[in-house]
């Protein structure tokens, strides 16, 4: 398997870290549980010699070279070298020095290597990275990124990004961010936190319930639900300043919300005589305009990437079940059957390509996959009790989701095609509800959990 060549020659840069129609009814389904296995690029993670000069004794080389490990790890995409295989210089090796190291790299069918270091400007921890190919020598990249020691992660995950571009050509995610809600500090608040569950910070802070948060497409805001004046209303938030606005207060459901591509609507589920249906919304609480109307309830929606259709979960049809319409609310049909009697919670990829629901089969919930056509039907999960609230990577190599497999919800991370399943929270309380972002910006405006 080759590696992608860089397209051109890439010197040090210095970055400071800121603080689509359903089938018919009859057609009959076959639902595949599927577990496929790409080749993987080998790769060997070196250097990061230890440092301790600004860290109160922490070896903040180690930690360097193992938080990059599992962000490549993480990618499904790599297979990372265990350290044991390489030669014992390895774990000192410099920059200038990766030569040495190739021919026992190409013994071992390492593909690309990344040598790593650290080192202290002032009161500033840098990290820098190069990235090679082992057949050739040639490097593909290299990096350097300068700020607090205790922006460590948020460095490292930036480098696993670049090494992740470089030998793909896709973003990677280490840097992108979870919004969710979590009972740990007694009321249903809403929190963000890394994408491998590290540095939480809480977003609501209202001691009230907060519900379903979904990132803007920029990654600057955040839409939810609130109870924090009584009734379920939604609000929008600005990450870099702070500010909350509240866009819909009808008396009543206000509820499920999401974002269009372009940013300029939600929509969103609202209490409507003696239905729930489904509205368009600017971010500045102006244009409300209905999409659905009737006694039914139509609820959880996601835009396609294109924001030319969005898909719901309604029970219109007497059970829930997963719909698709165009974005003037025409064109209405059903897109789910024979998964149970019960599909809701549907969320478009961002590649386009496939939409992930929840169904309900032999009384447990489980995660599954559709094409927007109807076909390729796939169960994700199975046998590990309720297993729901699906969200896409920005990539769209992965979901995330809640599951109760160990008695509390936790959220989870797997790979698209429902293989390595692995918990990500551990804190012992709730954690649900969950939101992948489609950037890494989060601001400062809020607090940071111990």
């Amino acid at each position: 398997m080759s590696i992608r060549r860089a397209i051109f020659a890439f010197g040090l840069l210095v970055i400071t870290i800121p603080p689509l129609s359903a089938l018919s009814a009859e057609e009959k389904y076959t639902v595949d549980i599927v577990r496929k296995e790409a080749q993987k690029i080998t790769i060997a993670v070196v250097g990061f010699p230890s440092l301790k000069a600004i860290s109160k004794g922490e070896d903040l080389g180690a930690q360097a070279g193992a938080i990059l490990t599992d962000d490549l790890k993480n990618t499904g995409i790599f297979d990372v070298i265990d350290p044991s295989f390489l030669p014992v210089e390895a774990a000192q090796v410099g920059f200038g020095q990766e030569k040495g190291l190739l021919p026992a790299l190409n013994s071992l069918k390492v593909q690309a290597v990344v040598v790593g270091k650290l080192s202290s400007r002032g009161d500033e921890l840098v990290v820098e990275g190069q990235l090679f190919e082992v057949t050739n020598g040639e490097m593909l990249s290299g990096k350097r990124y300068a700020g607090d020691p205790r922006t460590l992660r948020a460095m490292v995950h930036r480098l696993a990004d670049e090494i992740v571009f470089r030998l793909t050509g896709e973003k990677g995610i280490a840097s992108s961010k979870i919004a969710y809600v979590s009972s740990v500090n007694g009321a249903k608040e809403i929190y963000v936190m890394d994408y491998d569950a590290y540095n939480p910070l809480l977003i609501t802070g209202n001691h009230s319930i907060n519900l379903s948060p979904r990132w803007s497409p920029d990654g600057k805001k955040i839409a939810y639900t609130s109870y924090r004046d009584h009734n379920p209303d939604l609000f929008v938030v600005d990450l870099e300043t702070g500010r909350r606005q509240k866009i819909s207060s009808n008396p009543g459901l206000n509820v499920a919300p999401a974002w269009s591509p372009n940013g300029k609507w939600l929509v969103f589920s609202m209490s409507s005589g003696t239905g729930t249906n489904l509205f368009l919304i600017r971010p500045d609480a102006t244009g409300l305009r209905q999409l659905t109307q009737g006694p039914h309830i139509d609820i959880s929606p996601s835009f396609a990437p294109n924001g030319r259709q969005i898909v719901f979960s309604s029970d219109r049809g007497g059970t829930p079940q997963i719909y698709l319409m165009d974005v003037e609310g025409t064109n209405i049909r059903r897109l789910t059957f024979g998964v149970g009697d019960y599909s809701v919670s549907p969320r478009w990829s961002p590649r386009g390509d496939k939409i992930t629901f929840v169904g309900r089969t032999r009384g447990s919930f489980d995660i599954f996959l559709i094409n927007p056509d109807g076909t390729g039907l796939t169960q994700l999960t199975s046998n590990s009790r309720n297993n729901e609230e699906p969200s896409w990577s920005a990539d769209g190599r992965h979901l995330l989701f809640t599951s109760t497999r160990n008695g509390h919800r936790h959220l989870y991370v797997m790979k698209a095609d429902g293989s390595d399943q692995r918990q990500l929270t551990k804190n012992g309380q709730e954690n649900y509800l969950a939101d992948w972002s489609p950037s890494a910006g989060v601001g400062s405006a809020f607090q940071r959990i111990p």
